[in-house]
């Protein structure tokens, strides 16, 4: 978990500063929102991982382990039947083409994404 960690608070850090560079390079909301953004889910998936997963044991972490030591390792439960993350994923498709293009269609991929996002709370509560 430690790579993960890493990893990721790194390229939240290089995202905010992209942002950062762009806005004062071109003074271009849509892109700045973007990279901010980009920056924001990077930084929140790392924070998570910091906060709610601190004592997971993972292999990936161990300098000693070979690739092929750590083959078959169990990640977690993913849900396969689902259809809640794909269209997550389309409607936040919808939101960012939203903020480039459209209020409205910005908008609606907000409120289509919240819905997503609760529906996808409570499947994940019964299982």
């Amino acid at each position: 978990m430690k790579a993960f960690i890493a990893l990721f608070f790194s390229s939240a850090a290089f995202g905010a500063v992209a942002a950062i560079v762009y806005w004062f390079s071109s003074r271009e909301y849509a892109g700045t929102i973007l990279l901010g953004l980009m920056a924001l889910g990077l930084g929140f998936a790392a924070g998570y991982a910091l906060l709610a997963e601190r004592e997971a044991n993972l292999a990936g972490d161990s300098e000693t382990l070979q690739h092929k030591e750590t083959a078959g390792e169990d990640l977690g439960i993913f849900t396969k039947e689902s259809a809640w993350p794909i269209l997550l994923a389309f409607a936040i498709l919808w939101l960012l083409i939203g903020v480039v293009w459209s209020p409205f269609m910005m908008y609606t991929g907000l409120g289509a994404m919240l819905l997503i996002l609760w529906r996808l709370g409570a499947e994940s509560a019964r299982v």
